[in-house]
C-alpha cells in the first residue's frame, strides 16, 4: 500500500493545534518533529536509546505530519485545509510518499519505553526490565495511531490506573493500535470489545493483542460503535477528539451499563467544557479530570 505523508510547517506553540487538526480528519498516524522537544528532554536528563543527529541539527521550523493512504489524499487534504485555513500558525505544506517499512524503521530509531502511572508502553523490539509494579503493554506501532507517546494516551492510561477493571466488560472505541484495550485486559477486564473505522488500525490492534497474549479476551473489528447496538460495557475508553466525543456522547451512554464509567481523552485545551456539557446532558458527571500539555482527559460516571 502506498501512503502519503502530509507535512505542515509551524512552530512549537502551534504544533499541538496542527496535530489536533490531523487527528480530527482521521489520519492513521501523526508525527511532530520539534528540535525544542529533544533539547528539553536532553536538558532534563531523559533517557533515549538513540537520537538521530539530523533532528538535533534541524532549524526552528516544527514539522507536523499526518499519514493517509493515497486513495483518500485529496479528500483528507480538503478536510485539513478547511480546519487550518484560519490558523496563523499553519505554514508551508509538503506531500511525500512513505511506505510501511519506512514508518517502522523511523519509529525504531528513537522510540523507547513510555511510563504512564501504573503502565509502561514498550516497543516490541526492546526488552523491558523495569519495575514489576508497572504493567507492560507491548506495541508494534505499524501505521496505526497510538504509540503511547502522545499526551492524550498518557492521560487515558493515568486515569485507567485509578479504575477497577477486574471482571468488567470494556469497550475501546477508536482503538488505534490497541494500547488502551490491551491495558484494560491486563488490569483484569473480563472482556474488551475494540473497534476502529480504520482497517489498518484494526490489523495493528489484532497483532498487538497477540503480542501481549490477550487475543482470546479481545474482540477486535472494523466498525462504528454506534452501529453495534448489542454491545454493552461497564467501562468505555475513548481517546478521540472533542468533536467526535461530543457527537458520540449519546451513543456512549446508551451502551454503558448503569453506574459505568467513560474515560475519554484527545480533548484539545479550550474545548473541555464543551465536552463536559455534552456528556452532562446525557446524564454523566465528572469523576476526575487531568491535563497535560495542551490536552485534557476526563473520567465520567453515570
Amino acid at each position: 500500500m502506498i501512503w502519503k505523508e502530509i507535512t505542515v510547517n509551524t512552530h512549537t506553540e502551534g504544533s499541538e493545534l496542527i496535530a489536533d487538526a490531523f487527528f480530527s480528519i482521521g489520519c492513521s498516524g501523526v508525527r511532530i518533529v520539534d528540535k525544542n522537544d529533544l533539547l528539553d528532554i536532553i536538558k532534563s536528563g531523559g533517557m533515549w536509546d538513540y537520537v538521530d543527529e539530523k533532528l538535533l541539527q534541524a532549524d526552528a521550523v516544527v514539522k507536523v505530519s499526518g499519514f493517509v493512504s493515497e486513495d483518500v489524499l485529496a479528500e483528507k487534504l480538503q478536510e485539513l485545509n478547511e480546519i487550518i485555513s484560519g490558523y496563523d500558525c499553519a505554514g508551508e505544506q509538503i506531500i511525500s510518499d512513505i511506505d510501511d517499512e519506512s514508518w517502522y524503521e523511523n519509529w525504531k530509531k528513537y522510540y523507547s519505553p513510555i511510563i504512564a502511572a501504573d503502565f509502561v508502553v514498550v516497543p516490541k523490539w526492546l526488552k523491558y526490565e523495569g519495575s514489576e509494579s508497572k504493567t507492560p503493554v507491548f506495541i508494534d506501532p505499524g501505521m496505526a495511531f497510538g504509540t503511547g507517546e502522545h499526551e492524550s494516551t498518557k492521560l487515558c492510561l493515568t486515569l485507567m490506573s485509578d479504575t477497577d477493571f477486574l471482571g468488567k466488560a470494556v469497550v475501546d472505541v477508536g482503538t488505534g493500535s490497541g494500547i488502551l484495550g490491551i491495558a484494560a485486559i491486563k488490569k483484569g477486564a473480563a472482556s474488551c470489545y475494540m473497534c476502529d473505522i480504520d482497517s489498518v488500525a484494526v490489523k495493528a490492534a489484532k497483532e498487538n493483542a497477540v503480542l501481549n497474549g490477550v487475543e482470546n479476551v479481545a474482540e477486535i473489528e472494523a466498525a462504528d460503535l454506534l452501529t453495534k447496538k448489542s454491545v454493552r460495557a461497564d467501562i468505555i475508553l475513548a481517546n478521540l477528539t472533542a468533536d467526535i466525543l461530543i457527537r458520540l456522547s449519546g451513543g456512549l451512554r446508551e451502551r454503558l451499563n448503569e453506574g459505568g464509567t467513560v474515560i475519554c481523552s484527545g480533548i484539545i485545551r479550550g474545548r473541555r467544557e464543551e465536552v463536559i456539557n455534552a456528556f452532562v446532558k446525557q446524564g454523566f458527571f465528572v469523576k476526575r479530570q487531568l491535563s497535560m500539555g495542551e490536552w485534557d482527559a476526563l473520567s465520567l460516571g453515570c
